[in-house]
């Protein structure tokens, strides 16, 4: 059985953190592609390793992401989505 402070050491993802850090080192997939079907559509909030961020699809169908306080970038007038999981959209249905 492990420690509580081995525990915190290994469950922590958020910046600065050693798994943090560590995670940071790989590509993860975060979304789908249908969630952001065509260049210009709505924006989607993304929570991953702790921190809040914004993904879209530029003009040229481009996916990027953004820190959540960097929303300014987003089109005008866009509301950025929630992103929903399976079990979520089922239960807003």
């Amino acid at each position: 059985m492990i420690s509580k402070e081995e525990n915190e050491l290994l469950c922590r993802t958020g910046p600065g953190t050693p798994m943090g850090d560590l995670f940071r080192r790989f590509w993860l997939p975060f979304a789908l592609s249908r969630e952001l079907p065509k260049p210009n559509c709505a924006p989607v909030r993304v929570r991953i390793l702790s921190e809040d961020l914004i993904a879209f699809r530029g003009t040229k169908g481009q996916v990027g992401l953004l820190r959540g306080g960097r929303s300014n970038y987003l089109r005008a007038g866009s509301q950025p989505r929630e992103r929903l999981s399976p079990r979520s959209r089922e239960a807003a249905k």
